[in-house]
């Protein structure tokens, strides 16, 4: 399995063969703030990873693991330390976070 190649033009995410995978935002200095990303191509945002305090790490991502528009996977970093550390998971996409867990070294 290779890994996926993206390149950043102007607000939008591209992957290797140049088909649009997302969009992105940048802070005043230029910096990626937030990256977005339908990766099946159904119009519905699949993934989105943001860099809240702008230190140049994520703080927070969402992914909508089943299609369905609603994200059933979050992390966050809440020491700010550059990894997620807590997370929640709606199993069974009814809306309601059914696992949740914090680990303060990060997953």
């Amino acid at each position: 399995m290779s890994a996926e190649t993206y390149s950043f033009s102007n607000g939008t995410v591209y992957h290797a063969d140049g088909t649009v995978a997302g969009t992105y935002t940048t802070d005043t200095a230029g910096n990626i703030d937030s990256v977005s990303t339908d990766e099946d191509g159904n119009g519905a945002v699949d993934t989105v990873i943001a860099d809240t305090d702008h230190n140049g790490s994520f703080e927070s991502a969402v992914v909508d693991t089943d299609a369905d528009g609603y994200g059933e996977v979050v992390l966050v970093d809440t020491d700010n330390d550059g990894d997620f550390d807590t997370s929640a998971v709606d199993t069974n996409a009814d809306g309601t976070f059914e696992t949740t867990a914090y680990d303060p070294n990060g997953f």
